[in-house]
């Protein structure tokens, strides 16, 4: 009778032993679940974090473009069309935007590149009217007062590239 006891808690001792190691191994895999979501959050967050900044930064670019047409109509007409980039600088002198081919800097302005990562460049094109006086994608009659802008704003996320672009018109509202 005692030998039948010694063997059941043999049995019992070794059954202990596969329930702790079953119970670590599904504590593992949920541990690894869990740690790989808050990883994916944690990347998207980042994700969306530059797509935000992106939209900033496009909404500034049209900005800073009706700006300047707002001080000088003729500086928005002087400008070579596409498929010319600009990129735009803040004058600190004359306390204006100014949109220039350079990348880089520009004296007395202040450097907005690298942009903590994005680049942005800004592409004006010639608009064509129709008989109607409306505008049309190509042909038509050039019109000297209106001119179709792009902004567009491109960055790298993970190794891929990313670009958000933002299309409008501007005219001489002040002749």
């Amino acid at each position: 009778m005692i030998n039948l006891n010694k063997n059941k808690k043999k049995l019992l001792s070794g059954f202990t032993i596969i329930e702790v190691l079953v119970a670590c191994a599904i504590i593992s895999i949920s541990m690894f679940a869990l740690m790989q979501t808050a990883q994916k959050g944690i990347q998207l967050s980042g994700v969306a974090l530059k797509k935000s900044q992106a939209s900033f930064l496009l909404e500034e670019g049209a900005e800073a473009v009706k700006s300047i047409r707002d001080n000088n109509w003729t500086t928005i007409s002087n400008l070579s069309l596409s498929p010319t980039q600009y990129h735009l600088f803040f004058n600190n002198s004359s306390s204006a935007w100014v949109l220039d081919t350079s990348s880089t800097s520009l004296v007395g302005s202040t450097t907005v590149y690298p942009l903590n990562g994005f680049d942005r460049k800004v592409t004006i094109y010639s608009v064509g009217r129709d008989d109607s006086d409306d505008i049309l994608e190509s042909g038509g009659t050039i019109d000297p007062r209106t001119k179709k802008v792009t902004v567009e704003v491109s960055w790298n996320s993970s190794g891929v590239a990313n670009t958000k672009s933002l299309s409008f018109y501007i005219t001489d509202i002040f002749n």
